[in-house]
């Protein structure tokens, strides 16, 4: 029982009473969770080995560059199975702009497998406010009831704050009103972002937002003295609530069929600023009756061109891993992974089984290493109860076993009336020191 000060005051902040949960800086560090990625591309952007759960995430750029099919990409890798790498988990997109390609969704979707196509569940019909009601009031609630153990990743996305509608506005303008649905936008978003990361927290439920958002410029305050300036609709709170919030721009491949993205880190609380260039590619000649546009971004790609192109730390990076991509082809070699001119997908594949490797890319990049969710349950119940948290489980106690036994002494010899010091050092012990090897070794035994 605690008596120090100190360890009083802690084991009452831990008791879990208001609902509160306690850790110290290194706990806290240990307790981050995350959906995995599969790229380390979207590792480095992320500046994690993961998608860190209960936490708000955006997208923002001008129309037509690819934060839509970012955020289904994401949703594709989620929800598919672990034969297409995937995680196993649910994906919920509000569709709230009415002008979603389904063809593009659908192909890639099916680039991930049949289940990410049936648990990627497409909702529509909604405003935004519609939308964080049906969130709170079905989604949550479902999960709850279909997974109690917390083990399954639930990712959803906001497509887009921007386009979407509201029922404030909608019955202006039935009644032939002015609506200042802008407004609306920026008070339901201002208080989602600022209330919905604790209802998350509360319920405990792994689940990551990702939030499409439409970038436009708003005229400097002193013409020809200032930059216009990149404002997104929504409000500001999404600037201090956000944990990580990217930028796209694109540019066409000059060989047509594609683009190339770029997604910068407007503003992250948990990384430096970051940069990845990757292509998106579509067959603009694909069976338009089987929907196979064959959209797709070329992620290995994006991750060997990184590794191969580095801003900073050339030398210390090439000692690490030294990666060449062909201009032309595309192949890619590694001395330190023993490859030559292979496909962008052989070698991120032998670079995320190079665990040594990896751990010093990590270090370098300063990529966090997160936790994925086999521990997730018993993290909470730990917590809730007031104990530490660690990566090792606590040790099962040791079945009790029955003690042997012990023989009755036999009596002592009633000392004589004067019993010299020589006769009392004679005594004979009550076990031999051969008994007593034999018992100590039947006991460690056991």
């Amino acid at each position: 029982m605690a008596t120090n000060p100190l360890d009083l005051f802690v084991a009452g902040l831990r008791s879990g009473k208001n609902g509160a949960m306690c850790y110290t800086a290194k706990e806290l560090r240990e307790a981050q969770f995350g959906f995995p990625l599969r790229h380390y591309a979207q590792q480095y952007l992320f500046g994690a080995t993961g998608l860190r759960i209960q936490v708000f995430n955006s997208i923002q750029g001008e129309k037509e560059v690819g934060k839509s099919t970012f955020s289904f990409d994401l949703a594709g890798h989620i929800c598919a199975d672990r034969e297409h790498g995937g995680l196993g988990g649910m994906c919920v997109i509000y569709e709230l702009e009415g002008k979603i390609s389904p063809t593009v969704l659908h192909s890639i979707l099916a680039g991930y497998g049949e289940r990410a196509e049936q648990w990627c569940q497409i909702v529509t019909g909604l405003t935004l406010g519609g939308a964080m009601t049906h969130l709170n009031q079905n989604v949550l609630p479902l999960y709850k009831q279909v997974a109690p153990k917390f083990d399954v990743p639930l990712f959803v996305v906001f497509d887009s704050i921007g386009g979407s509608a509201e029922d404030d506005t909608i019955k202006k303008l039935e009644t032939s009103a002015i609506g200042k649905g802008f407004y609306d936008k920026q008070h339901f978003m201002k208080y989602f972002c600022e209330n919905e990361g604790l209802i998350f927290s509360r319920l405990g439920i792994p689940i990551v937002v990702m939030c499409v958002n439409q970038e436009r410029e708003k005229a400097a305050a002193t013409v020809g003295m200032n930059a216009p300036q990149k404002i997104i609709t929504g409000g500001r709170a999404q600037l201090f609530k956000d944990g990580h919030m990217l930028r796209a721009w694109k540019e066409k491949l000059g060989t047509g069929g594609g683009n190339l993205v770029t997604l910068t880190t407007a503003k992250t609380s948990f990384c430096d600023a970051r940069e990845i260039k990757v292509t998106f590619r579509w067959n603009k000649h694909g069976k338009i009756a089987d929907d196979a546009y064959e959209a797709r971004f070329e992620w290995a790609l994006a991750s060997a061109q990184f590794l191969a192109n580095p801003t900073n730390g050339v030398g210390e990076l090439r000692d690490i891993c030294d990666v060449k991509v062909s201009a032309d082809r595309h192949l890619v070699t590694c001395p330190q992974l023993d490859l030559k001119s292979v496909e962008p997908e052989e070698f991120e594949q032998a670079l995320f089984a190079n665990r040594e490797i990896l751990e010093k890319l990590y270090t370098f990049h300063k990529i966090e290493q997160l936790r994925d969710l086999s521990t997730y349950a018993a993290h909470l119940a730990a917590v809730k109860a007031g104990k530490p948290t660690n990566d090792e489980p606590e040790p099962e106690p040791e079945p009790k076993t029955k003690a042997k036994p012990k023989p009755k002494a036999k009596p002592k010899p009633k000392a004589k009336a004067k019993q010299t010091v020589e006769e009392a050092s004679d005594a004979v012990p009550l076990f031999s020191i051969t008994e007593q090897q034999q018992e100590e070794e039947g006991d460690d035994a056991e």
